[in-house]
């Protein structure tokens, strides 16, 4: 357990180097700010707590908007990719009930959606074009959103996918910071 900690400790640390090394501070008119006050300005409760919790343990205390940005997308990318692996490891071993098998591969479809437009957030971010980002986002939030719509209450898709989509959330309310809403 503590090594596979160790391991995604230094997964993200060679993430934000490499976010730093590539991007900087290049772009221009965005702000320098502190985590905390990026949350505040981006998000409202519940979702504030999530932004505080996301950033205090893997951002820096004060940088470029965009890195924050970057950093949330980068980790909601990764939580689909963690949900998807877990819903494809129930499906196979016939933990899902059969009328919810659909549901449950329209839902990894739909991840499959959220996590493209990730990568094209992060990708814009840290080239500094903005030009799609906003529109990305959005088609994350709407992924995440139909994911849950046809699972049955109570499976374990539907606490995951609820997680996925305040993550998201988090994402685009940073992200919205840079390019609007």
């Amino acid at each position: 357990m503590m090594r596979a900690a160790r391991t995604l400790a230094l997964a993200i640390l060679l993430s934000l180097a490499t976010f730093f090394l590539t991007a900087g501070d290049a772009c221009g008119n965005v702000p320098l700010m502190r985590w905390t006050d990026a949350c505040f300005k981006a998000c409202r409760p519940p979702l504030y707590s999530l932004c505080q919790e996301t950033l205090r343990q893997h951002a820096p205390a004060v940088a470029e908007l965009t890195a924050y940005a970057v950093l949330a997308a980068r980790l909601a990318r990764r939580a689909y990719d963690g949900t998807v692996g877990r819903a494809e490891r129930l499906i196979a071993a016939g933990s899902v009930p059969g009328d919810q098998r659909q549901a449950y591969l329209r839902c990894i479809d739909r991840y499959a959606t959220a996590r493209i437009r990730m990568v094209g957030v992060v990708a814009g971010l840290t080239s500094c074009d903005f030009s799609r980002a906003g529109k990305e986002y959005a088609d994350a939030v709407a992924a995440m959103e139909s994911c849950g719509e046809g699972l049955a209450a109570g499976t374990p898709l539907v606490a995951m996918n609820a997680a996925d989509r305040d993550l998201t959330m988090v994402a685009y309310d940073l992200g919205a910071l840079i390019v609007g809403k």
